[in-house]
């Protein structure tokens, strides 16, 4: 979450690095609340994927199910060099996050 909040507050940063790291932030958030109801998972950086088997799970998600999709082509930008158009601004990334945050710290805290 730190990378991500100091990388948003530089407009010289790529926007693909700022998404890796809020990507990265919802992907944590779902792995927490995966773990902390006992569910294995697979190594994936998919959200969607750990959102669907939270969803498996009767886990629930105070968010429609496809809420982070977008995040998800950030997942292999910076580690296999692609580069696909995401539309989305720095606003949207850091209301995605700070959703996945609050929801984790949530459920992990409660």
């Amino acid at each position: 979450m730190i990378s991500f909040r100091a990388l948003s507050g530089h407009p010289e940063v790529d926007v693909s690095a700022t998404g890796f790291f809020a990507q990265q932030v919802v992907e944590k958030c779902l792995k927490a609340v995966a773990e902390y109801h006992g569910i294995v998972f697979r190594r994936t950086h998919d959200v969607d994927e750990l959102v669907d088997l939270l969803l498996q799970h009767q886990v629930t998600m105070p968010f429609p199910s496809d809420q982070f999709s977008m995040l998800n082509p950030f997942a292999v930008i910076l580690r296999y060099e692609e580069t696909p158009y995401v539309s989305i601004s720095l606003t949207e990334m850091s209301k995605l996050v700070d959703l996945a945050h609050q929801w984790a710290r949530g459920v992990v805290t409660a």
